[in-house]
């Protein structure tokens, strides 16, 4: 990220949830999408219940601390009273606006026109959970900012990260726990949770939740066919993988990944000192997770050697093959990589999400789901104010947030001779 981003933005993040984050999401939350998505509804019972104030109140509880019934039930009361209201003036305004056409108009031969106010069945028809259609509709599609594109290309990033699951009988069933060494240790059934994140917004663009022994190749091989074209995908050594390369092409995604493991590779053209288009060829024992290898029998790939600060060198290699790019270029984008850290480490901890509480397979997804969710409208109202921050290391901020929430973050502090810990951000290669 740029200078202090990362700090910056998990602030802003932190205080944004902190405070009454009601209105905000109530502006972004898509009423009309969601309504326009349900069916099956009873619509001869009057109800409050709705789709909209429950799902809502869904995503409110994943902002909050305290995550209890009773909690939901006194969030989900104030959010319906505050929808009720609005929808109340806009009846209200409407009405106003009948009678002044009317009385312009001059009255008519027949009966007199009976105006009242009436709510829409949309706030008496029953729950009916749509949270895939919500999650879509909580992510920015056209992010355009300094910080979302490289060269004309949408910059993604990639990972993945486990989550803590409740010890019952219906999560074992269907998730893992994590081996141990110790025989006497107990563990928790863990799931995987693998992500897409937009660089230019911190949303999670898209993701996959299996058990912890699925692969995360795997995983990302499936989010690669909703990744859009034009964009440029960066990942750890993990996906340094034929399969995972060949099919990004093929969707017209170009893969950023570094090359620790030694590749069999042919020389086709240098660019200059430590950097070439190499060919390699397709292995001839395909990756077993895979059910349909892809066919390209070969790849070109540009294979850049670059040097850390301290003079360790280390390989990159990419599918864009564009010469007027540099390996400078390549190397200072790939440092980027980092900030899916920052939303995993965001995710888990700022919106406390690394021990899932539900009971049930099928509710760990709906929970994640609208966890994920939240983080993602939550980033959505933040769009307009991160797309440029310009902190600079002397401000006091860091300081004073650190006397108050010295555990949300797990990046390095030390003292200064003060009585506030002064952050510092360690300058760590690459590899």
């Amino acid at each position: 990220m740029k200078l202090n981003r990362s700090l910056a933005v998990s602030t802003k993040l932190h205080d944004f949830k902190s405070g009454d984050i009601l209105g905000a999401l109530s502006t972004e939350f898509p009423n009309e999408l969601l309504e326009a998505n349900v069916s099956g509804l009873e619509k001869t019972r009057k109800r409050v219940f709705t789709p909209c104030n429950t799902l809502l109140t869904m995503i409110m509880s994943a902002t909050q601390a305290d995550k209890t019934l009773k909690h939901a039930v006194n969030l989900y009361y104030k959010i319906h009273q505050n929808h009720r209201k609005h929808v109340q003036a806009q009846l209200k305004e409407e009405l106003t606006q009948h009678q002044a056409t009317a009385h312009q108009e001059g009255r008519k031969v027949g009966r007199p026109r009976k105006y009242e106010l009436k709510l829409p069945m949309s706030l008496e028809k029953d729950i009916s959970l749509n949270t895939a259609v919500l999650f879509s509709a909580s992510r920015i599609e056209d992010a355009a900012n300094d910080y979302s594109h490289w060269n004309g290309y949408r910059v993604m990033i990639t990972d993945g990260t486990y989550l803590q699951l409740q010890d019952t009988a219906a999560i074992r069933a269907h998730y893992s726990k994590q081996r141990s060494s110790k025989a006497d240790q107990d563990t928790y059934p863990q799931a995987l949770l693998a992500g897409v994140i937009d660089r230019g917004t911190g949303q999670i663009y898209n993701y996959r939740l299996s058990d912890r022994h699925v692969s995360e190749l795997s995983l990302l091989h499936q989010m690669l066919d909703e990744v859009p074209e034009k964009s440029i995908l960066l990942a750890d050594d993990l996906y340094n993988c034929y399969e995972i390369m060949a099919k990004s092409k093929r969707k017209g995604v170009e893969l950023v990944v570094p090359g620790k493991r030694v590749r069999n590779y042919r020389v086709v053209s240098k660019l200059g000192h430590g950097d070439e288009i190499v060919e390699v060829l397709a292995p001839k024992h395909r990756s077993k997770w895979v059910d349909d290898p892809e066919e390209a029998s070969s790849l070109l790939l540009r294979r850049m050697v670059l040097y850390s600060p301290q003079g360790e060198a280390w390989v990159l290699y990419s599918t864009l093959l564009d010469k007027t790019v540099t390996k400078d270029a390549f190397a200072t984008l790939y440092l980027t990589r980092w900030d899916i850290e920052v939303s995993i480490r965001e995710i888990k901890t700022i919106m406390d999400m690394g021990v899932v509480r539900s009971q049930s397979a099928d509710m760990v997804h709906k929970e994640v789901l609208v966890g994920i969710t939240s983080y993602n409208m939550i980033r959505k109202t933040m769009y307009a104010s991160i797309k440029s921050l310009p902190f600079s290391p002397q401000e006091d901020f860091i300081s004073q947030y650190y006397t108050l929430n010295k555990a949300i973050f797990v990046d390095a502090y030390r003292q200064r001779g003060s009585r506030y810990p002064v952050y510092e951000r360690r300058a760590v290669s690459p590899y």
